[in-house]
């Protein structure tokens, strides 16, 4: 009797694991309000007043995955003209090393191409901006990158 209700601990601690932190917003404003920093923190410092459809998806100690769009290519020109470049391959590599996490709406690591997106590393984050969309994806690994 006690190895099974052992077995039934673990199996509920186990699955509980694998569920990633969601965290959604229709537009900039919903995020701003928020209070709790610990909300705030799941999102890198980039985000901008034209943005909207704030997705994260967090793994925690493991990564985070973030996309938003946005309005406004200005707002954003900079941030990409600023920060160092990521290699397309690097990007891909840790879409690939987080494949079993990633959420659906990510890009899979096949779809990033250097005709439509620019990478650089900001806030802690590998950020792909997808030109042609006005989307923006994020992806941070804890233990490679400091925690903001």
């Amino acid at each position: 009797m006690k190895n099974e209700i052992l077995y039934f601990t673990f199996l509920i601690l186990f699955s509980c694991g694998n569920q990633p932190y969601e965290l959604r917003f229709d537009k900039y404003e919903d995020l701003k309000e928020t209070t709790n920093p610990r909300i705030k923190g799941w999102f890198p410092n980039i985000i901008n007043s034209d943005s909207y459809d704030l997705r994260s998806d967090s793994h925690l100690n493991i990564c985070d995955f973030v996309k938003f769009s946005y309005s406004e290519n200005q707002s954003y020109d900079s941030i990409f003209l600023k920060n160092p470049k990521i290699t397309v391959a690097s990007f891909q590599q840790k879409i690939k090393e987080n494949e079993n996490l990633k959420p659906k709406w990510f890009p899979n690591s096949e779809e990033i191409n250097l005709n439509d997106f620019e990478i650089v590393l900001a806030d802690g984050f590998d950020v792909a901006r997808k030109k042609s969309t006005k989307e923006i994806f994020c992806i941070c690994n804890p233990y490679r990158f400091p925690i903001r």
